[in-house]
């Protein structure tokens, strides 16, 4: 299916473009037709990737931003609205990871997470919405851990669950105004995501599967982007992991019970 121009005069944000399935969902999206606000950050990656769009024959604008700080957030978006007219998409992908049993989990730690993960997204909503058209677009990214939790990520599960609970209210209170809310779920993904989480005391993090590339994770997002939607999945085995938690969550636990010892 050719996609070229699909997204074409839409204006995207996409946080946490600066690696990983932020950087990917923002070559998609500029690929489509959108002109993309790519913020995070790490500066000099994101100019790196505004010029590699721009040579494409995109448009692109860098903006360094922290999600958690609400004046970082308002001033993205207001450089976005003076530089490309709007926002007509939102993709909430920022987020950081933390690795630890619950019984070892740091406040500070968990504190800092969800004001990344969740107060994060929550700034970027407040700060878009007022600017959003009928057709608006947010597109929150959460992970199949936000339906089910899993040993030694306990913490992290917490932050998608609670985004998840923030997009279900989100989406019934903007549908009058003809905005949709798109939840994302992955499951693993082949970036440096687990590498760069956190980790509380000196444990093993647990096996995991091998995970899809960061651009099939984008092609739902641009999915969203174009048609909106409720849930997205990003393979059948993310979505069969959920039903097979939601039906029988007690043979899950045994089966993750091996896991949570190692």
């Amino acid at each position: 299916m050719n996609v070229e121009g699909t997204l074409k005069g839409k204006v995207a944000v996409v946080t946490g473009a600066s690696s990983g399935i932020g950087e990917a969902a923002a070559r998609e999206l500029a690929a489509r037709g959108a002109s993309v606000t790519l913020a995070a950050r790490n500066e000099g990656k994101l100019r790196f990737l505004e010029r590699e769009i721009e040579a494409a024959g995109g448009r692109a604008l860098a903006v360094t931003t922290d999600v958690a700080d609400a004046s970082s957030v308002e001033g993205m978006i207001e450089r976005t609205v003076g530089g490309f007219g709007g926002v007509d998409v939102l993709v909430n992908n920022a987020g950081m990871g933390l690795s630890g049993r619950v019984a070892d989990l740091g406040p500070d730690d968990l504190r800092h997470l969800f004001e990344v993960n969740v107060l994060g997204p929550l700034n970027c909503v407040q700060a878009a919405l007022p600017r959003m058209k009928p057709g608006g677009r947010i597109i929150n990214v959460s992970s199949v851990v936000g339906k089910r939790a899993i040993p030694k990520v306990g913490g992290y599960c917490a932050t998608k669950f609670a985004l998840n609970a923030l997009s279900d209210a989100l989406r019934v209170e903007v549908a009058g105004r003809g905005i949709t809310v798109t939840s994302v779920y992955p499951g693993t993904t082949q970036t440096s995501f687990r590498e760069n989480s956190r980790r509380t005391g000196d444990e093993k993090r647990g096996w995991r599967p091998k995970g899809v590339p960061p651009e099939k994770v984008a092609e739902k997002i641009a999915q969203a982007a174009e048609s909106g939607g409720r849930d997205l999945y990003v393979t059948l085995k993310d979505r069969l992991f959920v039903v097979g938690t939601t039906l029988a969550p007690g043979l899950f636990d045994r089966v993750l019970l091996r896991w949570a010892k190692d």
